[in-house]
């Protein structure tokens, strides 16, 4: 992290950077409230200071005072700019470290999910890619799209509430397994609620919504079109995509092509038109994604 010079007659030019609302680090987008809170505390500071030298400075004949004493205003505040700076590393070092180890047990939560679905995780990866990929498509920005990464692994994490009985079943659900199913979403949203972190609100965003369907008729709230959060549509599509194209307890996997066809015969009904959009417009980039990532193991 670069410390600025401010030694010379550049006061003026220190306030102007210290009253900027923008402080350059590299944190990451998803750090807790706390770290911009202390990050504006310290700014302020430094900025009060700063003033204070410069109406001490103003107050005086400039030209009457000693270069050695002007120097050393400078240098003094100059010390405590590389202090300030020094203090925001380390504290950015000190929230990646924790945040690495939030996700880590999430997504480690979010993959045994998934072991009891008879997958081998392989599936929150793909998927993860492709609702970022299709949300990119959709116009989202590269914050957006990488926290929708992110988050959507997490999408099924209630499925650790459903019996094996029930989730593992090789044939029809009966009513009574499938009421029992369709109580995943609130299970997982009410295991990732109350957090202020940005990626587990979208996270818990996800797993309540990402089974509602674009006319109404899916669950766990019925929500009908814009109702439905962009995350829960994109991952919606993403999930049924890569759902199809993989080997499942009760089926064989669907082709590529069989697979695209049964999202085109949704549009409008299952799935948000402007989405299926943007994932028809970049579904061959996505087959070669998904099968980068299948290689990989």
């Amino acid at each position: 992290m670069e410390v600025q010079n401010f030694t010379g007659n550049k006061m003026d030019v220190l306030v102007e950077k210290l009253t900027s609302s923008k402080i350059e680090s590299e944190s990451s987008n998803d750090f807790i409230d706390v770290a911009n809170i202390e990050k504006k505390d310290l700014q302020a500071q430094l900025f009060r200071y700063a003033q204070d030298i410069q109406k001490l400075l103003a107050a005086q004949d400039i030209a009457a005072l000693h270069e050695s004493q002007k120097n050393a205003a400078y240098k003094q505040l100059e010390r405590f700019n590389q202090d300030f700076m020094l203090l925001m590393a380390q504290k950015d070092a000190s929230y990646k470290a924790l945040e690495s180890s939030h996700l880590d047990t999430i997504r480690r939560l979010a993959t045994a999910a998934e072991f009891k679905d008879d997958d081998t995780g392989v599936h929150i990866v793909r998927m993860s890619r492709i609702s970022s990929m299709i949300a990119h498509a959709y116009g989202q920005d590269k914050i957006y799209c990488d926290l929708l990464e992110q988050a959507s692994p997490m999408h099924d994490i209630g499925k650790i509430g459903i019996p094996d009985s029930v989730l593992k079943k090789p044939g029809k659900l009966t009513e009574e397994e499938w009421v029992c199913m369709k109580k995943h979403p609130e299970y997982g949203a009410n295991i990732l609620s109350g957090s202020e972190v940005p990626l587990l609100q979208m996270a818990e965003e996800v797993a309540l919504s990402h089974h509602e369907k674009f006319d109404g008729s899916g669950y766990p709230s019925n929500l009908k079109g814009d109702q439905i959060p962009l995350s829960g549509r994109i991952v919606g599509l993403a999930d049924f995509f890569d759902a199809l194209t993989m080997d499942r307890c009760y089926r064989k996997a669907f082709s590529d092509e069989k697979a695209i066809a049964m999202v085109k015969e949704n549009n409008g009904t299952h799935f948000d038109p402007a989405v299926v959009k943007a994932f028809l417009s970049i579904s061959d980039e996505i087959i070669i994604e998904r099968n980068r990532i299948n290689g990989e193991g």
